[in-house]
């Protein structure tokens, strides 16, 4: 229940941001990325939580300093942008 109503608190906002820029797609998409990428809490649990509020919960609080729970966000934004660059190509091309 906590995912369904963090994603759709995610499109939201994101929502919201892209509505102050001119690429209002572009930005939208990034925003839901960098909020919506999951990272495990612990090492060897099941549990998971976005990725860029983990890290922030551990910088603050626990005083953690360990860039890994940004792994899971440096992989998808490559990703997403080559996914991203895809699609706008093919649509250029073909549309």
């Amino acid at each position: 229940m906590f995912w369904v109503f963090y994603i759709f608190t995610a499109i939201c906002f994101s929502y919201l941001v892209s509505k102050r820029f001119n690429r209002a797609f572009l930005v939208f998409y990034f925003c839901l990325v960098i909020l919506l990428t999951p990272a495990q809490i612990e090492i060897g649990s099941a549990n998971y939580a976005p990725s860029l509020f983990t890290f922030c919960f551990n910088l603050v609080f626990q005083q953690d300093y360990s860039l890994r729970v940004l792994r899971p966000l440096f992989l998808s934004l490559p990703i997403c942008s080559l996914i991203l660059w895809v699609f706008l190509r093919f649509k250029k091309v073909f549309f």
